[in-house]
């Protein structure tokens, strides 16, 4: 049987969305993947132009590189430029649509795709707040359409291997978590647009980084197999504030699942973040730990307890979980897309809305109680 070809229409035609359009058109079976493949058919920019010169970025592969396979194999055969996100959406070729735009225009971006009868992965964070994801996500209902956040991390290998760990029990149960996106980004070297700058973009740490340390929080406590806690609540968080426009600098936060742990999240513009302990959770027996970078790790360790506490881990054991060659790692999610889609579900197992409505809630938690200008930022939703 033929694999399952989703038509994807892409609007934005900035970085993100390049990165995104490239793994589309990377070989599947590189990633050992022969039940659906992907086709770009259309691309949606403010002009015609920008549209085209994205187009034809992608139809001129550099040597070597992967995603000429999806050139030579039809992958572009049918693109058509727009000179307008609304082309796009109007577009009959095309069955889902990958919003990559900045954080304050996903909801109407999605939205109108929605209304468009289109299925939508849109970038994280998903919203700007919990108004504009319910809202979205009763549209969805309401149309029968897939809907899903784009959390690329959730769908890479080693968050299945971290899964299977968690569920053989090994590690028994949790008892903390940190998990920690930092990078000493120079915020004083870019201008007043850059969007961790601008607040009017949502910038600063929390929206656009905040998302990775919470995948961690997700994978490795509100999955886990001992939570029953549907609903972990912030219970102190604190921002520093970028002078200049007002912007968090770095952000924390703790949050508490029922009858399990507490996790400690960051995100920092400031700093660095550790090469060996991006997220971290301690357990009865022993401790996970994930190395950096949070986006896109390819390795963790399981560690023993100190000797005074030793649990039932005696040894130090190191996994290593490659994205497959040729990809970048945004073609799994794009996998996840497509098999429901096919499948006539509208959200995903593995990325349910209620697991990014649970994350929208720290988010706006942080954002409110903190004190940097996105504190009082509010969505479009019912405007």
């Amino acid at each position: 049987m033929a694999p399952y070809a989703l038509r994807w229409g892409i609007i934005a035609t900035g970085k993100i969305s390049g990165q995104f359009a490239r793994d589309l058109l990377v070989d599947p079976s590189s990633r050992e993947v022969s039940d659906v493949s992907h086709k770009i058919t259309a691309v949606g920019s403010r002009s015609v132009e920008s549209a085209q010169r994205f187009i034809d970025d992608l139809k001129n592969p550099g040597e070597g590189e992967s995603f000429s396979w999806g050139v030579k194999n039809g992958g572009l055969d049918q693109v058509k430029a727009h000179g307008s996100y609304e082309g796009v959406y109007n577009d009959a070729n095309v069955d889902a649509i990958y919003v990559g735009t900045p954080h304050n225009l996903h909801y109407k971006n999605t939205k109108d795709a929605l209304l468009a009868g289109k299925h939508v992965l849109c970038e994280k964070p998903f919203t700007i707040d919990i108004e504009e994801l319910e809202d979205l996500v009763s549209i969805a209902k309401e149309k029968n359409l897939f809907l899903m956040e784009a959390v690329w991390t959730r769908f890479h290998p080693i968050a299945y291997a971290v899964e299977e760990v968690l569920k053989s029990g090994k590690l028994g149960k949790p008892k903390r978590f940190a998990a920690d996106f930092s990078m000493d980004y120079d915020l004083d070297s870019k201008p007043d647009s850059n969007r961790f700058v601008d607040p009017a973009l949502g910038g600063g740490s929390l929206l656009d980084m905040g998302p990775y340390p919470s995948v961690w929080a997700m994978l490795l406590v509100h999955r886990n197999p001992h939570n029953k806690d549907q609903n972990p609540k912030v219970v102190n968080s604190y921002q520093s504030i970028y002078k200049r426009s007002g912007v968090d600098l770095n952000s924390r936060w703790i949050v508490e699942w029922n009858d399990v742990c507490h996790g400690q999240l960051t995100t920092d513009l400031s700093a660095p973040g550790l090469r060996e302990n991006t997220a971290a959770l301690q357990c009865e027996q022993g401790d996970l730990v994930v190395e950096y970078p949070p986006q896109r790790p390819e390795t963790f360790h399981i560690i023993p307890r100190p000797d005074r506490y030793l649990g039932s881990i005696k040894e130090k054991t190191t996994h290593h979980h490659p994205i497959h060659k040729g990809n970048h790692g945004m073609s799994y999610e794009a996998d996840e897309v497509a098999r429901c889609i096919r499948d006539g579900k509208i959200q995903s197992d593995r990325m349910p809305w209620e697991e990014s409505k649970v994350v929208q809630r720290w988010f706006d938690s942080v954002r409110k109680n903190g004190n940097s200008a996105t504190k009082d930022m509010k969505g479009s939703a019912g405007q």
